[in-house]
């Protein structure tokens, strides 16, 4: 395969030839590796800096609501999630009474 180059290199090469494979091969190369940070910080923006408090701004501190109020929920306007056998029929319209009772005779 032959590649032309948009400008020629500095030594006057125009045109590189590679096989199809290789030429594949080279933007791969450029992907990144899944779960791999692409930014790395150094200096005080690092991580485990000593003077990155005092460098990046910190959350302000939420103000302090009343702790009770949120934790009073009544038992009744709790979520309820439907049971798994419901759910199967209700979406693949599988009644799981009528397969329990076949299978037990």
């Amino acid at each position: 395969m032959v590649l032309k180059l948009k400008t020629p290199w500095r030594d006057g090469t125009a045109h590189v030839v590679m096989s199809p494979l290789e030429f594949m091969r080279r933007p791969a190369a450029l992907v990144p590796r899944p779960r791999l940070h692409l930014i790395r910080f150094h200096g005080v923006l690092a991580p485990n800096a000593k003077l990155r408090t005092q460098v990046v701004p910190q959350d302000p501190e939420p103000p302090a609501q009343a702790a009770p109020a949120a934790e009073a929920i009544c038992a009744h306007h709790r979520p309820v999630r439907p049971n798994w056998a419901k759910l199967l029929k209700r979406v693949f319209e599988i009644d799981l009474g009528v397969v329990r009772s076949a299978a037990a005779s």
